[in-house]
């Protein structure tokens, strides 16, 4: 019976874990850039106005952390962005 709670009490901490560490991967951390989404023919798209190229692979993540393509982003969305080394938007926070 010890045991039996044991495992129970260990196997509800490693779920609790990886329940946080899968929250805290889709929050934006704090050097990302702000601005206004307006989807475009991909891969492009506007921030604030300006025409900018989406990078192979961009993850899109609304409130509820769904990732949704990049044209199921309302026009003038406030976002968080990131750019990858060749300046393309490879992750967008709503």
């Amino acid at each position: 019976m010890r045991i039996a709670s044991l495992l129970a009490g260990a196997s509800f901490l490693l779920l609790a874990a990886a329940a946080t560490a899968q929250i805290r991967a889709t929050q934006d951390p704090g050097h990302a850039l702000r601005g206004t989404y307006a989807p475009a023919a991909f891969p492009g798209a506007y921030i604030d106005g300006r025409l900018v190229q989406m990078a192979p692979g961009v993850r899109i993540v609304m409130p509820n952390n769904a990732t949704v393509p990049p044209a199921q982003v309302p026009p003038e969305t406030p976002v968080r962005y990131e750019l990858d080394v060749q300046g393309k938007v490879r992750m967008v926070w709503c």
